[in-house]
């Protein structure tokens, strides 16, 4: 898929168990949409399925307000029966990144001085090397979600992506939050195939390769 916004487009290629969200839907349908799906999953008890539920749409919502310009739900089974349930958001953000070739350990300094109890580390990724950091923290959890007056909290892991746009003064932020702490050793491979279907560059198109030569584009005509 094309994901297109004011900044420069990016190109995502979602792996088995990664939905993307439709984020103009109405919150209650979307909540009813996730219900369903849960049913065609595994035979999960009603309070897990609300719990799930309550967790996506919140992560949602504070992904919104942050200015996520996508945003998919994953539900993956695990070997225990139950259903581990992740949300993906990606934000494009205006930085100062000259020098290019150092933003990754720059950035991964102040990610350390900003979060000293967080998990820090410069990783290489399909798209380019990116600065990464992984920590737990509390979100609220409003109510109304879930019908009792007031407010609770949850604690989610987030794990946050930060890769260097190649030629644009951007960064495309990757934010993967889950609450099922548990499970985070088998979430790191799907987060990893997640970040590594996206890509700065449109597909290739093998159509053009049946064209004639001087129907080329000027690089293919240069280069052969």
């Amino acid at each position: 898929m094309t994901v297109h916004t004011d900044a420069p487009s990016f190109w995502l290629s979602l792996p088995d168990g990664f939905t993307a969200i439709d984020l103009s839907e109405d919150p209650g349908d979307r909540m009813c949409r996730i219900v369903d799906g849960l049913h065609a999953l595994a035979d999960v008890s009603a309070e897990q399925k609300l719990g799930i539920t309550i967790a996506a749409e919140s992560a949602l919502q504070a992904q919104l307000r942050e200015g996520a310009v996508h945003v998919s739900n994953c539900l993956v089974p695990t070997d225990e029966g139950t259903i581990a349930q992740g949300v993906l958001a990606l934000f494009l953000r205006q930085e100062e990144l000259e020098p290019r070739g150092t933003y990754p350990q720059r950035a991964a300094q102040q990610l350390t001085a900003a979060w000293p109890d967080a998990e820090v580390a410069v990783l290489d990724f399909t798209p380019g090397r990116a600065a990464v950091v992984a920590r737990d923290l509390s979100v609220p959890v409003p109510g109304a979600l879930h019908g009792p007056p007031g407010s609770g909290a949850m604690t989610v892991r987030q794990l946050e992506v930060l890769i260097p746009h190649p030629w644009s003064p951007h960064v495309l932020a990757a934010v993967f939050t889950t609450r099922n702490l548990d499970h985070w050793e088998g979430w790191l491979p799907v987060v990893g195939a997640a970040i590594g279907g996206i890509s700065f560059y449109p597909p290739r198109n093998e159509a053009l390769d049946d064209r004639p030569p001087e129907q080329w584009d000027n690089i293919r005509k240069a280069f052969g």
